[in-house]
């Protein structure tokens, strides 16, 4: 009999998980559902976790190094250390950098890996499959360029799955009858990351043999920024509060020359101080190594909620706000499942109180992982079990975080009489999914080319409400030899301008996959004099700027 080997990938913006588990293959993609071994987390120097932090090398004899490693040399190369790069995924600036610095840490996590899975091995008598995580409300070009930096780094057979529903996986399946949703229950997942805090419902159907649906809620635009106008919540975040009101009376300069350093150490004393409070202390002091001065530090619990009130606050609001959007009162949620180690903060649960007072952790309807910072990371291991329908609960559907809209830019104009340069709705946000355009959108665009060797049409993709740019896709036609020669002489000329346009029509047939990948085929027809010359079908693929 074969075997089914499954990689589970929580990779975070501060910290990382991998874990793996080993199934029977039943064939027709379905696995037994008693693993031969259950999804246990890789250890990197006797944690289990590991700091998404790499060090550069600095190509004289220093080599490049992860985790732990690369932390310790932050104080002595902080312009070759780089964390937080998880953030920039699919960002058009910033974009390029943090795919290549995402790729090269889990080029990392795949050697070690290998130590523990036959990954290199071609046996017809096992297989691998990778399942990676990613925030629910991240875009597309987010989750695609997550996808495409674990294929790059040699993970095989990559796919995608929400945090949250990796957590309610965990619960799901290793808890059997302990966490088994009534029909008609109604589940609210909040992943508290470092970089961001996600809400999902999961709606478990009344009928028997019907699949659940995961409906995700960002309730960040509706309610009030806290702070100096912030709307990002997460474990970065406070360690910023907590690393400006601890060094609030240090120099400027020498605080902003090491602050790389300092913002690791701020997050240690955070999940150490966490700790203590949680113990019933209240107060907490150590010793940092600013350059080469120590340096005592101490915060007690009356000082943090000083300090961090706006941003205790800001987290019941979250909860309300998610219910808002929902459209879902208080008592009607049944369970409510946390993730992250973020979540571990007392006043997480001073939160859930106040707005779920029928909620408790006694009676399982408040769930968090014993070990919160491996529930993602476990969930996706059991991924390959939830496919098969044997966790005791089926596989759930999916709706759209976003909207996607789309355009061409500048002189591109739709033919459904839409003002010039507004974007169309292709996919509306709470979209059931997967999802296809019933028939392709039509565009026609006139420009004027000032590439004389060959004309190009952009198209430009939105995410959400807010029309946040996607990565442009890109169509190129080689032009004629004696239109590159007419267009030669006509751009040098002083009424270039009034030179031909270049015109084109251009189709858009779009998919959206159950992860909110967007794939799409487009016709797009070039025009010369008001006559068709040339037509290319192209697959839809992130322009070169982004990828």
């Amino acid at each position: 009999m074969s075997v089914v080997y499954s990689i589970g990938i929580d990779f975070g913006t501060s910290n990382s998980c991998i874990a793996y588990a080993t199934y029977y293959d039943r064939g027709n993609g379905k696995v037994d559902p008693h693993p031969v071994r259950r999804p246990e987390a890789i250890s990197f120097h006797h944690r289990d976790t590991i700091p998404t932090v790499v060090f550069l090398g600095d190509g004289k004899g220093q080599p490049p190094m992860f985790g732990e490693m690369a932390e310790e040399k932050a104080p002595f190369y902080p312009e070759l250390t780089r964390s937080g790069f998880k953030l920039h995924l699919g960002r058009p600036d910033t974009g390029r950098e943090a795919f290549l610095l995402s790729k090269q840490f889990l080029t990392y996590l795949r050697q070690r890996a290998a130590e523990f899975i036959p990954l290199d091995d071609k046996d017809s008598f096992s297989r691998v499959e990778t399942i990676v995580g990613h925030p629910v409300q991240w875009s597309a070009d987010q989750r695609e360029e997550t996808r495409r930096a674990a294929e790059e780094a040699g993970f095989p057979n990559v796919r995608l799955e929400e945090e949250s529903l990796a957590a309610l996986y965990s619960h799901v399946c290793e808890e059997g009858a302990g966490f088994h949703p009534r029909p008609g229950s109604r589940i609210l997942m909040v992943d508290m990351g470092g970089g961001t805090t996600d809400f999902a419902f999961l709606e478990v159907p009344s009928k028997p043999g019907e699949r659940p649906e995961s409906i995700p809620v960002d309730p960040a635009p509706a309610i009030e920024t806290w702070g100096e106008g912030q709307r990002s919540y997460g474990g970065r975040d406070l360690d910023r509060l907590i690393l400006d009101y601890l060094a609030r009376e240090w120099e400027p300069e020498l605080v902003q020359r090491h602050r790389q350093s300092l913002m690791r150490e701020a997050r240690r004393f955070k999940e150490v101080f966490s700790n203590h409070l949680r113990e019933g202390a209240d107060r907490y002091e150590t010793l940092w190594l600013v350059g080469d001065d120590p340096r005592k530090v101490r915060l007690t619990r009356a000082e943090f909620e000083q300090m961090a009130a706006p941003y205790i606050a800001h987290f019941e609001l979250l909860l309300r706000g998610a219910l808002t959007e929902g459209k879902v009162a208080a008592d009607q949620v049944t369970h409510l499942i946390l993730t992250g180690g973020h979540s571990r903060w007392y006043f997480v649960d001073d939160a859930l109180e106040r707005v779920f007072p029928h909620l408790k952790t006694s009676d399982r309807t408040i769930l968090r992982h014993s070990h919160p910072e491996q529930s993602v990371a476990r969930g996706l291991a059991y991924d390959p079990v939830v496919r098969s329908n044997a966790a005791g609960i089926l596989a759930p559907t999916r709706r759209a975080a976003h909207a996607v809209w789309l355009s061409v830019p500048n002189e591109g104009q739709s033919l459904t009489s839409k003002p010039k340069d507004e974007p169309v709705l292709l996919i509306p946000r709470g979209q059931q999914l997967p999802f296809q355009t019933r028939k392709p959108l039509r565009l026609r665009v006139e420009q004027l080319g000032v590439d004389a060797r060959e004309a190009q049409v952009r198209i430009r993709f939105y995410s959400g409400e807010r029309h946040r740019p996607l990565a442009d896709r890109i169509a190129r036609f080689e032009r004629g030899f004696w239109e590159q020669l007419g267009k030669t002489f006509a751009l040098r000329l002083p009424w270039a301008k009034q030179a031909t346009p270049d015109q084109f029509e251009v189709l858009v047939a779009c998919q959206v996959d159950e992860h909110e990948l967007i794939t799409a085929e487009l016709l797009i027809t070039r025009y010369l004099n008001g006559k068709a010359i040339d037509t290319q079908r192209q697959k839809m693929k992130l322009s070169n700027a982004a990828a």
